[in-house]
C-alpha cells in the first residue's frame, strides 16, 4: 500500500458534505537527496461541524522530529500568491490566523497555524501485515470560526528516502573510469487509492466522511539540472525565485524547478434540472521519473574497502586452515 488517504469526522456524527482543495509539494533536501519533505495543504470551504481531519501516511512517523506546521510560516504576501497562483492581499487576524482577502472570483479564507502538541495526534496503522503506517489526526473542533468559514491548513512531513516505498532508485553507469553515475528515481504518488490498503485502514477510511475534492495540485520541486521523464497528466513548470522561497525551503540556494501536475473536478450539466454539477475527484495518482548525475567516489571507495576487507578475512581464514590441517 503506497497511497496516502484523506478523510474527516463530523461533530455529533452528522453526515456532511464538505468541499476541499488539496495541495501537495514534494521536494528533497539537496545536500544528500536521502531526506524528503511532503507539504500537505488542505483548503476546506467550510469547517463548521468538522471534528477532525485525518491524513494517512504510508510510513512510520515521530511527531517531534518529522511533523511541522507551516501555517505560521506562510506570512509573506508574495509567498501566499506563489502557493495559490493568485494575486491576493493578506491581513493579520486573530492569533494563529492570517486572513487572505478575497477577489471578485475567490472568497476570503484564513491560513491557520496549528499547534503541533495539542492539535495534532499520531496513530499507528499498518499498511500491510508487516509494514507500519501512520494516521495524522488534526483536531478541528477546537477552532471557533466567526465570519469566515473557509480555512487552510498546511503541514510538513519529513522522511528518510529508504522508508518511502513509493520512491525507488535505479543506478546505472558505475565505473572506476568515471567520477559520476546516472541515478533514475521513480516517484509513484497516490492519494485515496484505497483498493490495495490494509483491512485496518480501509475500515477507518470507510467509517469516515470523504471530502468532495474540487482539485488536487501536486508540485514536485527539483534541482534544475535533473531531467524529468513524465507520462500521463498535463504538466506545467516554472523556475522558483530563491530569495522568495529560501525561508520556506531549507537549503534553497540552487536553481529549483517546480513541476505542477493537477486534476480538477469536472463540471457537467444536469439535463433534468438544467443545473451545473461537479464530478468530484475520488482519487489521484501520478508516476514520474527523474534522472540526475551523482558522484561515484564514495561508492568506489566503499567497494575498494570491501575488497580489501574480504581479502584480509580470506587471508586469516587461509592461515587458520593451514595450521589446522598441518600444512
Amino acid at each position: 500500500m503506497r497511497s496516502f488517504a484523506l478523510w474527516y469526522s463530523a461533530k455529533d456524527k452528522k453526515p456532511t458534505k464538505k468541499k476541499a482543495t488539496v495541495h501537495i509539494n514534494l521536494w528533497d533536501r539537496e545536500k544528500d537527496k536521502e531526506n524528503y519533505c511532503f507539504d500537505f495543504g488542505l483548503l476546506v470551504e467550510d469547517i463548521e461541524d468538522i471534528e477532525n481531519i485525518y491524513l494517512y501516511v504510508p510510513i512510520k512517523l515521530e511527531k517531534k522530529s518529522q511533523i511541522k506546521d507551516l501555517g505560521g510560516v506562510i506570512s509573506n504576501n508574495q509567498l501566499v500568491n506563489s502557493i495559490f497562483n493568485e494575486n491576493f492581499t493578506t491581513t493579520d487576524g486573530e492569533p494563529k490566523r492570517l486572513i487572505v482577502n478575497g477577489t471578485c472570483e475567490k472568497p476570503s479564507f484564513i491560513i491557520y497555524a496549528l499547534e503541533i502538541e495539542s492539535q495534532i495526534k499520531l496513530e499507528s496503522c499498518k499498511r500491510n501485515a508487516a509494514t507500519p503506517g501512520t494516521v495524522i489526526e488534526i483536531k478541528i473542533d477546537s477552532i471557533k470560526p466567526k465570519e469566515i468559514l473557509r480555512y487552510y491548513f498546511r503541514i510538513r512531513i519529513q522522511a528518510e528516502k529508504n522508508n518511502l516505498s513509493f520512491i525507488n532508485d535505479e543506478i546505472k553507469g558505475i565505473s572506476i573510469f568515471s567520477d559520476q553515475f546516472t541515478n533514475t528515481e521513480v516517484i509513484d504518488f497516490r492519494l485515496n487509492d484505497v483498493r490495495s490498503c490494509s483491512e485496518e485502514l480501509r475500515e477507518q477510511f470507510d467509517k469516515g466522511q470523504k471530502f468532495l475534492i474540487l482539485a488536487v495540485h501536486y508540485l514536485i520541486l527539483r534541482n534544475a539540472n535533473d531531467l524529468i521523464i513524465h507520462y500521463g497528466k498535463e504538466i506545467n513548470s516554472r523556475m522558483l525565485e530563491n530569495d522568495l522561497w529560501k525561508n520556506y525551503i531549507d537549503g534553497a540556494n540552487h536553481n529549483i524547478i517546480a513541476y505542477h501536475i493537477k486534476s480538477k473536478a469536472k463540471k457537467v450539466s444536469n439535463k433534468e434540472n438544467n443545473e451545473t454539477e461537479y464530478q468530484f475527484i475520488e482519487d489521484f495518482s501520478d508516476l514520474t521519473r527523474f534522472q540526475y548525475q551523482k558522484g561515484t567516489k564514495l561508492i568506489i571507495a566503499m567497494y575498494v574497502f570491501g575488497i580489501i576487507f574480504l581479502g584480509a578475512i580470506g587471508g586469516i581464514i587461509g592461515n587458520w586452515l593451514s595450521k589446522w590441517i598441518g600444512l
